[in-house]
């Protein structure tokens, strides 16, 4: 049976577009930056090659660079901190909040420094950021704001829609997401100077480059052709998306929100399981909807001996694998070697409390049906170990 992620919609159809060249007029690439501005009520949307390389982009184009400090969460994977060493600033880490598991705004202002110059914070699990109260912290100051929802789409924040509050948004498009290609970004904003920089920047530095136009594809204006016709007026790597990508990704985006829906009906089985356990779920703040990336619960399990005890006596049982938090991003051993351990450990006591409990479960069942076969079998897991039955 062909896999319904891939396949469902019109990915095929829109594949053989490309390899007809009937997308010559209507590029694809245009199109899914088109749909993002629609559904997320931005003026500019910038599809790339990878949400990494959003971010890159999106600290280049904020200016961002040696002798400058970028303030980001260790509770996330290294690309967050990684992409501001990549442009010759350092990394600042803030603490999460314990209930949402995001980036707390009061351990930004903390960190906040006449250094600072951008400010990566990041919706994880599918729960979007507390973005107003970190707006509030740059009023008046050159600081730029990049929220990561990298694993977030569809959701709400105070019962409005993510993605517009922020300087930069940007989502991932990764083998894993909601959306998936494979691999693939995008990047959006409302000020037309940074969207001009971010979209020369990653489309290496050619002048004709706009805000809102990759002009990058397709039929190529006669002008462009002259040989005294000079392309250059950045310098920029070639971050751009591809056409084949871009029509998978766009015949997704029409099934959007049937593919978040069904990640949250699977989160209402979870909650049935978890209800009234020593487990405890990623708080979901009033006004605020997840769309479940993974569902995260802190487990009663300080020790990992008995993480794993856990987790084997479920594998015993039948039950599908789940995950444990990758390490703060200060405990990797790149950063342990370049002295930020040494800096940052016991500094951001709540990431490190909730990292080594987290157990995060699939959500991307591709059935219903599916996910609860194997979340009855989670069931059995966790009466067994309330009742001290593990093995």
């Amino acid at each position: 049976m062909p896999d319904p992620k891939w396949t469902s919609g019109n990915e095929l159809k829109y594949l053989r577009e490309v390899l007809s060249n009937e997308h010559k007029k209507n590029p694809f690439t245009d199109r899914l930056e088109n749909s993002f501005c629609d559904l997320y009520d931005t003026k500019y949307a910038i599809a790339m090659n990878s949400a990494t390389s959003a971010i890159h982009t999106a600290l280049v184009a904020a200016g961002v660079g040696p002798g400058d400090e970028v303030i980001t969460t260790p509770y996330t994977v290294l690309v967050d901190s990684s992409m501001a060493m990549i442009v010759g600033a350092t990394p600042v880490f803030a603490d999460i909040d314990y209930n949402t598991h995001n980036i707390d705004p009061k351990s930004i202002a903390e960190r906040i420094t006449d250094k600072t110059k951008a400010i990566i914070a990041v919706s994880y699990h599918g729960l979007p950021v507390d973005i107003d109260p970190i707006m509030d912290l740059v009023k008046g100051t050159d600081i730029v704001v990049i929220e990561d929802n990298a694993q977030t789409q569809c959701v709400l924040y105070k019962n409005r829609n993510i993605g517009n509050t922020a300087h930069f948004s940007l989502w991932s498009f990764e083998r894993t997401k909601h959306l998936s290609t494979g691999e693939g970004g995008m990047l959006c904003t409302n000020d037309e100077n940074l969207a001009i920089e971010a979209r020369k920047f990653a489309g290496m530095g050619f002048k004709n480059l706009t805000a809102g136009k990759s002009k990058m594809v397709a039929i190529t204006p006669r002008d462009f052709q002259r040989p005294d016709y000079t392309r250059h007026d950045r310098i920029g790597l070639n971050y751009r998306y591809n056409e084949f990508c871009a029509a998978v990704a766009l015949a997704q985006f029409e099934r959007l929100e049937e593919i978040v829906n069904l990640r949250q009906e699977i989160a209402k089985l979870y909650d049935d399981v978890f209800r009234g356990t020593d487990f405890e779920p990623q708080l979901v703040p009033k006004g605020s909807t997840n769309a479940y990336f993974t569902y995260c619960v802190k487990s009663p399990f300080d020790k990992t001996e008995d993480w794993l005890a856990f987790y084997n006596h479920h594998e015993f049982l039948g039950g599908d694998d789940f995950y444990g938090m990758m390490q703060p991003s200060y405990l990797e051993p790149v950063m342990v070697k370049l002295g930020y351990s040494e800096k940052y450990a016991g500094k951001c006591p709540v990431t490190e409390n909730v990292q080594r409990r987290s157990m995060l479960f699939k959500t991307n069942y591709r059935t219903i049906d599916e996910a609860r076969h194997y979340i009855n079998i989670l069931k059995m897991s966790l009466d067994d170990y309330a009742s001290g039955k593990l093995n």
